[in-house]
């Protein structure tokens, strides 16, 4: 109940606002009911990322047969979820949460990329480069959304050829281009970029 009720806080007032006694005044609960669930902010927050995860649909992903789109899959099912839920970027970095649907999809991840990483390197590490990469894609896409929301985009981005006589060519390929362009097909963009000659090529 109280990750839920934090969750809804943070749809309402974003993750900067959210402490234990603001969660609590929220639930109608005494200031020190929360402690009795979690030692303290970054307790709540690791349960409230675990229950972005409880979120993610893993049933069709069959381990059994381990595939590079199905890694892919796990990483836009990763993406969904975050995006689903305020802040759900900032809420998942940084966690490490050892609850169970975050236990469950880096077991899955885990399984998946120990049978498709090419050899020499590290199934461990590609796991928690793809898992930074989407938490970090996320975190920017959710803070462009918040701020095209308020009507910060617009004038930041007019502040670049302000700054020092800087001109921003129009066709520039970088991150406001990134944000503002087709965000699905550029993160899938970069998952290619980072599997590429880090996983078994027969392993589509």
């Amino acid at each position: 109940m109280l990750v839920a009720v934090a969750h809804q806080y943070v749809a309402i007032n974003g993750l900067d606002a959210l402490t234990m006694r603001r969660l609590a005044a929220a639930a109608g609960v005494s200031p020190g009911a929360p402690y009795k669930h979690f030692r303290d902010r970054k307790d709540l927050q690791r349960s409230m990322a675990d229950a972005i995860y409880a979120t993610i649909d893993l049933s069709d992903i069959d381990v059994a047969k381990p595939s590079i789109t199905q890694v892919k899959d796990c990483c836009r099912r990763m993406r969904a979820a975050m995006l689903a839920f305020r802040d759900g970027g900032r809420i998942i970095a940084g966690t490490y949460a050892p609850l169970p649907a975050t236990l469950k999809l880096s077991a899955t991840l885990a399984t998946l990329l120990n049978a498709v990483t090419a050899p020499l390197h590290s199934p461990g590490q590609l796991a928690a480069l793809l898992r930074s990469y989407t938490t970090g894609f996320v975190i920017d896409e959710q803070a462009y959304l918040e701020l095209k929301a308020s009507d910060e985009w617009d004038e930041l981005v007019g502040q670049i050829n302000e700054a020092g006589g800087h001109q921003r060519p129009s066709d520039t390929d970088d991150l406001i281009a990134v944000l503002t362009g087709d965000r699905d097909q550029r993160f899938d963009s970069g998952l290619d970029m980072i599997l590429t000659g880090l996983v078994r090529t027969a392993t589509t």
